[in-house]
């Protein structure tokens, strides 16, 4: 490839313009060709990536990525910012539905839609917008009260509880950005997932389990809580200190997908002797998995062995400590 164009390419999440090729001296006969030949991909008119380039972004939100620098690059408009589901994309937040196929922007004086993307007149305050991945963006806490007001609930809370992992989306701010879309569509929305969300919230499973617990009017669990017992940790998904009740969130993942230089087999072999020394203490396991949200019996089962538990505070001296942390390392996406 033309130094020029890798350049080019580097600089803009592999996509080149027609303008960038032309300056290497390619012209459009042999842009043509090249896309003929499969060695280059266009994207959309004037916007062209190398095929090794887009077979390398394998996930459907890096080529999401790729798809909103594309328009970026042609559309030509400096006041545009990516907002709403692409900016969440952007911003590495998880989608339960997956990015939209069309690019979602935003600007302060136009409305308008064409190929591959819609733009909205939406007000952009100064601190509205930023860069993040060098495209220009709305700020975290403008994409999670967006996204609050415009998509399902249950899809704005794990974007808004992912985005307040380790507190990197301090409630604060995101209060004040909801505060200020008073009168706004879907600003009731907003204010109830910026006061629902948590920074405890390690995946959408455990979003979606909250959501069902508290619709099913059982106490909210404490989050991030560590629970010690006999030099074991057990980092809890959620804590019910009356009853000593661990929540677990599909830790079918530890075997999946085993970390710490450790084997499917010993991963299993370490859980089953931490679940033995946690339960001698006292300390039982709520384990709730996929299959215990896909129908109303199957999670009436699953909030039945809960109440169960809940029902019986531990008697007795507490053979473990319990330790509550400001942050956590991410173990599952």
């Amino acid at each position: 490839m033309h130094p020029l164009v890798r350049a080019a390419a580097d600089r803009q999440h592999g996509v080149v313009t027609r303008r960038d090729l032309q300056r290497a001296g390619i012209s459009d006969q042999e842009i043509r060709t090249r896309v003929a030949r499969g060695e280059w991909v266009r994207l959309r008119r004037g916007a062209y990536i190398a095929a090794a380039d887009l077979a390398a972004a394998r996930s459907r939100h890096r080529r999401h990525v790729i798809a909103c620098r594309a328009v970026l690059l042609t559309l030509g408009r400096d006041s545009a910012v990516v907002g709403g589901l692409s900016a969440a994309v952007v911003w590495g937040l998880p989608l339960p539905a997956g990015p939209d196929p069309e690019v979602t922007l935003l600007d302060p004086t136009q409305t308008m839609r064409g190929p591959g993307f819609r733009m909205s007149m939406a007000p952009m305050p100064p601190d509205a917008a930023t860069e993040h991945d060098g495209l220009p963006v709305t700020s975290l806490a403008r994409t999670v009260a967006d996204c609050a007001r415009l998509e399902r609930f249950d899809h704005a809370m794990v974007i808004a509880d992912a985005a307040r992992w380790d507190d990197r989306l301090p409630s604060a701010d995101l209060a004040a950005v909801v505060a200020g879309m008073q009168g706004w569509r879907g600003a009731a929305a907003a204010r109830c997932v910026a006061e629902l969300c948590r920074a405890g919230v390690e995946s959408p499973l455990e979003t979606r389990v909250r959501l069902r617990l508290l619709a099913s009017g059982i106490v909210e669990p404490e989050l991030l809580v560590t629970i010690r017992v006999d030099g074991r940790a057990i980092e809890a998904d959620g804590w019910w200190a009356d009853a000593a009740v661990v929540m677990e969130c599909d830790g079918r993942v530890k075997y999946r997908e085993p970390w710490g230089g450790l084997t499917t087999e010993q991963k299993h072999w370490e859980e089953k002797r931490r679940a033995e020394v946690a339960g001698a203490a006292g300390v039982r396991f709520w384990r709730v998995a996929e299959e215990d949200l896909r129908s109303d019996a199957a999670w009436a089962a699953a909030v039945a062995r809960l109440e169960a538990m809940l029902a019986h505070p531990l008697p007795g001296p507490r053979r473990f400590t319990v330790t509550h942390e400001p942050r956590r390392v991410r173990r599952a996406s």
